[in-house]
């Protein structure tokens, strides 16, 4: 499938501990949308006004970080935000579509963002090559998991 604009994955270590070997004790993975085209009013259900909180996850994520910090932490924290574009186009991903993501695991499509990008998933699987001692998912977070 070819993508006009691929999704991109910002990567921040905040590490004060200044030791690269640093164990990484939070990952923190937000998704956020870079610019929206109205894609979500597509979609009348009422599962969509959930998917509509998800795309504040990256700005809530990095804010908390930034208070963590200006509060004095002391702990390795790195910030995955997945970032997208929200615009419908005939690249988007159909329901039924199978994808394998790199750890080889597949996934049949049965909803997608309106770009039919799965992008978080990306970031969850960059966080858990980290080892991290905790993974704070804002996607969940606003589902209220």
């Amino acid at each position: 499938m070819a993508v006009a604009r691929p999704p991109a994955m910002l990567q921040l270590d905040y590490n004060p501990t200044g030791d690269e070997n640093a164990p990484v004790e939070f990952a923190l993975v937000g998704k956020g949308i870079t610019f929206d085209s109205g894609g979500y009013s597509l979609k009348p259900s009422a599962g969509m006004a959930i998917m509509k909180s998800d795309m504040g996850g990256a700005a809530t994520l990095a804010g908390s970080l930034a208070l963590a910090i200006v509060n004095g932490l002391q702990k390795r924290v790195k910030l995955y935000l997945c970032c997208a574009e929200n615009l419908v186009s005939g690249n988007a991903f159909k329901l039924g579509d199978v994808i394998t993501y790199k750890n080889g695991v597949t996934a049949e499509i049965l909803n997608t963002d309106a770009e039919g990008r799965l992008v978080l998933a990306d970031g969850l699987l960059a966080a858990q090559e980290d080892n991290p001692s905790r993974i704070i998912d804002a996607d969940n977070l606003n589902r209220g998991r």
